[in-house]
């Protein structure tokens, strides 16, 4: 039932970035074209299933990686959202970055010692699954806050992200301070 609709999904933006171009289809049949877009459709979630059985987008995969002696960035955690396809989150040790796209790739991030505060919002629904939607509070002018969404274990992530944060002010010479 998700797969199709997922397909449905894919297809319905398909023919909208195809409406929004101007491209009129005239030459291919509307039955030859319908399967057209539905074997893309099916190929793109093939390969996002690949994906999820090569472990790179493992929303369970919360790892406590040895934090590196010099400047090496290492990947300390990975997720995607719940029944979510073409984002990923992924925590290093120096930067917090969401990467979406399945096509197309935006990346966006933000450096560790600029996060200021994190919280963690569950509805009912969601404490039942065990997800929730965590945000970030930072010092970055560009994107002062962000979302992580719908991700599994929200507090377990959002715990490891503040220690994260915590062991990147101390490696960088960082000291508290409360603004006033």
């Amino acid at each position: 039932m998700q797969k199709q609709a997922l397909q449905r999904a894919i297809t319905a933006r398909f023919y909208q970035s195809l409406a929004n171009s101007g491209v009129e289809i005239t030459a291919i049949p509307p039955t030859q074209l319908q399967a057209i877009v539905n074997a893309m459709a099916d190929a793109v979630i093939e390969a996002v299933d690949a994906l999820d059985e090569d472990g790179e987008t493992d929303a369970a995969a919360i790892t406590a990686a040895p934090h590196p002696s010099g400047d090496e960035e290492t990947l300390l955690w990975t997720g995607k959202p719940y029944l979510s396809i073409g984002v990923r989150y992924e925590l290093t040790t120096q930067r917090l970055r969401i990467v979406s796209g399945l096509l197309g790739r935006k990346v966006e991030e933000v450096e560790l010692v600029r996060i200021r505060d994190t919280s963690v919002t569950q509805h009912v629904g969601e404490r039942m699954i065990n997800v929730g939607d965590v945000e970030i509070i930072s010092n970055d002018p560009s994107r002062p806050t962000f979302k992580l969404h719908n991700v599994t274990q929200a507090n377990e992530v959002r715990e490891l992200i503040r220690k994260a944060v915590m062991e990147e002010r101390t490696r960088r010479g960082f000291a508290y301070r409360e603004e006033m």
